[in-house]
């Protein structure tokens, strides 16, 4: 019997840290692979995060994140909000939190990066999940060196609380991250989550599973592939 030749299929995750899209789209992303595997689908997934920074004049320093919302979007308007991404996330398993701090997430792209550079794919996608839960389901500081440590510590990126708070405190990786991030805007990518697949096909936005299926049954089949547009942040 002849094996299935797996065709690659590389996902680029540009997202930010603090963006409630991207987690819905990482959920959503995550629910098409599944599809496909149950499809038994001859690909070979791949996934890698990339960063961006939607508001690069965000504060080092923890702000109030609903005083933040609502002085940028208006109390009523943000009520709504609130209520729509709550709907939104349990459709996931995702259960929203919108008390607790916000702050600058250049660090936390650090952490992701360097998590990637260390175990690859399972201990980025390890830290991106503990970085997402804790920041809007539990209402951590995104840019707590306390809790960037704990992430790295519990995903195996460093051994110990004390070395993950050094990497933390320190600016190992920022160069790399910075350039990333620029270089995404030189894509014009604007708005996150956008992810790109085999480097070739474009799908901005937190897709419908059936949305990404789609994609990944055309690719399987070497069909032609349209560029998808949804919600960012």
């Amino acid at each position: 019997m002849t094996a299935t030749v797996l065709k690659p299929l590389a996902l680029s995750i540009i997202s930010d840290s603090i963006c409630p899209f991207c987690f819905i789209g990482y959920r959503k992303i995550q629910l098409a692979i599944d599809a496909a595997k149950r499809e038994n689908l001859p690909l070979d997934f791949k996934l890698q995060f990339q960063p961006f920074q939607l508001d690069p004049t965000l504060a080092d320093q923890p702000l109030d994140k609903r005083e933040v919302y609502k002085k940028k979007f208006g109390a009523e308007r943000f009520a709504a909000m609130q209520e729509q991404m709550k709907a939104r996330g349990k459709e996931v398993g995702i259960d929203f939190s919108y008390g607790g701090v916000l702050r600058q997430t250049i660090d936390s792209h650090r952490l992701i990066d360097k998590a990637f550079k260390v175990g690859g794919e399972p201990m980025q996608r390890a830290v991106v999940e503990a970085l997402f839960s804790g920041y809007f389901e539990k209402e951590q500081d995104i840019g707590s060196v306390e809790f960037l440590a704990d992430c790295a510590v519990t995903a195996g990126v460093m051994q110990s609380k004390e070395q993950a708070a050094e990497f933390v405190k320190g600016t190992e990786l920022k160069s790399d991250v910075m350039a990333a991030i620029r270089d995404a805007q030189m894509m014009g990518v604007s708005g996150v989550p956008y992810t790109i697949v085999n480097q070739r096909y474009a799908v901005s936005g937190a897709q419908e599973p059936a949305a990404f299926l789609d994609l990944f049954r055309k690719i399987a089949r070497e069909e032609p592939v349209a560029t998808v547009a949804g919600e960012t942040c």
